[in-house]
């Protein structure tokens, strides 16, 4: 396992604050579940991309599970 970079940990502190705003913009303004989940997806987007670059499996397919799931929630509105 490679260690982590400070900028690998700030970038994703980033990311959380950036989406947080987001899903908060969403429930005031949009108040769109479809919008949430794909909020949720290029999180855990970015995490699972994250995993595979240290090298650490478990996490890697957890987080790529979790962004088929989020996917899934985020297109089943679109669907007739």
């Amino acid at each position: 396992m490679k260690k982590r970079s400070k900028a690998w940990s700030y970038a994703e502190m980033v990311l959380l604050l950036l989406s947080f705003l987001s899903a908060l913009w969403n429930g005031i303004y949009v108040n769109s579940p479809s919008v949430l989940f794909a909020i949720l997806a290029v999180v855990f987007l970015f995490r699972a991309v994250e995993r595979y670059y240290f090298k650490l499996k478990i996490e890697f397919y957890f987080n790529s599970g979790m962004v088929l799931v989020f996917i899934i929630l985020a297109a089943l509105p679109f669907i007739n």
